[in-house]
C-alpha cells in the first residue's frame, strides 16, 4: 500500500471533534449564507448591465455585446457541471 492512500484511509477515519448536531447546523447556516450572497452576486451583475449604456463609450450595441457574451459565459459554466 502506497503511503499516499495509507495518509487517505486514515485521514478518512478521523472523526470531528466537534458533535455532529453542532457541525449540521454550521453547515446550514454556512449554506444559507452561500444562498444568500449568490442571490445577492445574482442582483448586482444585472444591476450592472442594465447600467452598461451610463459608461462613457459604452453604447447600445456594445452594451448588448457585453451582455451577449457574459450570458454565453454562464451557459457554457451551467453546462460543464
Amino acid at each position: 500500500m502506497s503511503l499516499q492512500r495509507k495518509i487517505k484511509r486514515e485521514r478518512e477515519k478521523a472523526s470531528s471533534p466537534f458533535h455532529p448536531e453542532v457541525m449540521a447546523a454550521w453547515n446550514r447556516g454556512f449554506n444559507t449564507g452561500a444562498k444568500q450572497q449568490n442571490e445577492l452576486d445574482t442582483k448586482l451583475i444585472m444591476e450592472w448591465l442594465g447600467d452598461l449604456e451610463e459608461i462613457p463609450g459604452i453604447g447600445p450595441k456594445m452594451a448588448w455585446k457585453i451582455r451577449e457574451h457574459y450570458l454565453e459565459f454562464m451557459r457554457g459554466k451551467r453546462e460543464s457541471k
